[in-house]
C-alpha cells in the first residue's frame, strides 16, 4: 500500500505544480526576488489545463488520504504487516512531504489567483 500512496502523492504534487506554475508560482517567486523564466514553458502548457490539473491534484490527494486512513485503521486493529522493503520505508515520509508541498502550492494558487 505504501508504493501506491507514494505514487498518488507524487501525482498530486506534479498536478499541483502544474496548477501553480501558470500564475501563482512565478508571481510568488518574483516577490521573493527569484527569477521565474524557467517556468514559462510549463506555465504556457499548464494554463490551458489548469482546472483539469486542479481536479487531478484533488483526486490524487484524496486517494492518499483514503489509503492513509485505511492503513491507520489496519494498524489500530493489529492486522497490518510490518514494513519489509526499503522502498516501503522511504515511501511514508516522501508521501507526507509531497502532500504538504502540494497543499501549499494549491493554497498559494487560490491565494494569489484562483483558477476557477
Amino acid at each position: 500500500m505504501q508504493p501506491a500512496r507514494a505514487a498518488l502523492a507524487a501525482g498530486g504534487l506534479l498536478a499541483a505544480f502544474g496548477v501553480a506554475s501558470c500564475c501563482a508560482l512565478p508571481l510568488a517567486l518574483s516577490m521573493l526576488g527569484i527569477g521565474a523564466a524557467s517556468l514559462v514553458g510549463i506555465g504556457y502548457f499548464a494554463a490551458q489545463y489548469q482546472v483539469e490539473l486542479l481536479a487531478l491534484a484533488v483526486l490524487c490527494l484524496a486517494g492518499v488520504a483514503v489509503l492513509s486512513w485505511r492503513q491507520w485503521r489496519a494498524r489500530a486493529a493489529g492486522t497490518c504487516a510490518p514494513q519489509h522493503s526499503r522502498l516501503q520505508a522511504i515511501a511514508g515520509p516522501f508521501s507526507i512531504v509531497s502532500v504538504v508541498i502540494a497543499i501549499g502550492l494549491i493554497a498559494l494558487t487560490f491565494w494569489i489567483e484562483p483558477p476557477l
